[in-house]
């Protein structure tokens, strides 16, 4: 058997009466040397196979390292970020808390206020109604009772100017908050 009908056998090409094959004459080789070649090939195979695996290994190694790098810078502004926000969340909540605290201050001063004026009220009504059980005539009894009514008027303007003073101090005491800001 020649070599290309060997080579036909091996890589299944039969030649069928009629085919128009031609046959290349192959000159004769040295067995061992086919055999180097061979083996020659096959190392240069797996050596290309090896720098090829290496390569790709090298290349998906790079851009884990990317990846990561990229994913770290998005963890820290995001790190940054939260923690920023939770101290101006805090800061924040620092001067609503003062700003309550001025605010409920002046509710009770003015509270203080209307009391004092309710109390007060209440002992020139009491006067009031003393002098006019003791009146000697009708004229009389109406003039306490319009002294008493004038002074229980002038007494709640003054009440409701000092009230508004009070406002509008504890307003700018706020916005003296709202300045310095929070802090």
């Amino acid at each position: 058997m020649c070599a290309s009908q060997a080579l036909r056998g091996s890589v299944g090409l039969s030649h069928q009466p009629g085919d128009m094959i031609r046959e290349i004459p192959m000159p004769n080789q040295d067995p061992n040397e086919t055999a180097r070649a061979a083996g020659s090939a096959a190392d240069r195979t797996a050596d290309a196979a090896r720098a090829v695996t290496d390569a790709g290994a090298k290349a998906a190694q790079q851009g884990a390292e990317k990846l990561q790098s990229q994913m770290n810078t998005v963890l820290d502004t995001t790190r940054r970020a939260s923690q920023e926000a939770a101290q101006r969340t805090s800061e924040n909540l620092e001067l609503m808390k003062r700003l309550a605290e001025t605010m409920a201050a002046g509710a009770r001063e003015a509270s203080s206020e209307v009391v004092e004026w309710t109390r007060q009220a209440t002992e020139r009504q009491t006067e009031a109604v003393h002098q006019i059980t003791q009146a000697r005539s009708m004229d009389e009894a109406l003039d306490i009772q319009s002294r008493n009514v004038r002074e229980n008027l002038q007494a709640l303007l003054d009440l409701s100017a000092k009230v508004s003073r009070l406002s509008a101090d504890k307003a700018s005491e706020a916005s003296g908050h709202l300045d310095q800001g929070p802090g």
